[in-house]
């Protein structure tokens, strides 16, 4: 299946590991060049990277260091890549990070940088973007949801509610300039975790009970992101696509 992403180029945050590595090597395969950010992690980015580049030499892998919260700092990130480039025409808004446990036991401090990098993040990293999407007239843009919305996470499910609402009104505004813009959510899927950001019993662990009974895979994720970012899936906006197994949480 020809997926259209020859030649355009995809703007991924968190790509150092997980997620953001496993969508930089299926955009990859789909010959996409890619720009790879990370806000402090720059050795695992430059991994991410280079495996890329050993198994797909002739795509563009640009690496750069970002605070995705800062908005002078992707505003600057975003004309780089422009300039380099020359467009920006799928973004992949990956990073995250969780506030976790019960909503008293959570702090104000976790609570504003959980705001900061799951809401602020793809808000500025799109309002960097899509002036440029909308003057081509074409563009993906795709938030990392999850699990947490669907289960009441006091933390992060408040938080990834919040991206699929700027995802539908991302969707809603600019659909009319063949820009798309539709989140995945991600169920019980084996990855690594940042120390303190483990999977703990009684909060969002792991859950087998499912029609499929095992965890997902980054890839499978990442196969769902490529699709979705692709030309066969240019009817679909503002949408919340399930990698779970099958999980019902009603």
């Amino acid at each position: 299946m020809d997926t259209g992403l020859a030649g355009k180029t995809v703007l991924i945050t968190g790509a150092t590991r997980n997620h953001g590595r496993a969508s930089a090597i299926a955009f990859a395969q789909e010959g996409a060049n890619l720009l790879l950010c990370t806000r402090q992690s720059m050795d695992l980015l430059e991994e991410t990277a280079q495996l890329v580049s050993d198994s797909h030499p002739k795509i563009k892998v640009i690496t750069g260091q970002c605070d995705v919260t800062d908005e002078g700092q992707v505003n600057s990130y975003v004309q780089k890549c422009l300039d380099e480039l020359g467009s920006i025409d799928v973004v992949v808004n990956n990073a995250a990070w969780r506030a976790r446990g019960p909503l008293l036991g959570i702090t104000l401090e976790e609570w504003q940088r959980a705001v900061n990098v799951n809401i602020h993040a793809p808000f500025l990293i799109s309002k960097a973007v899509i002036p440029s999407m909308v003057e081509r007239r074409w563009g993906r843009i795709i938030n990392y949801s999850g699990i947490a919305p669907f289960r009441g996470a006091s933390g992060q499910g408040t938080l990834k509610l919040a991206c699929q609402g700027l995802t539908r009104a991302i969707a809603t505004e600019y659909g009319k300039y063949n820009i798309t813009a539709n989140c995945i959510g991600p169920g019980s899927i084996d990855v690594a975790r940042t120390q303190g950001q483990e999977t703990h019993p009684g909060s969002e662990g792991v859950q087998l009970d499912i029609p499929v009974p095992r965890q997902g895979t980054v890839e499978e994720c990442a196969a769902t992101v490529v699709f979705l970012a692709s030309e066969q899936a240019s009817y679909i906006t503002g949408q919340t696509y399930l990698v779970n197994g099958g999980a019902h949480f009603l």
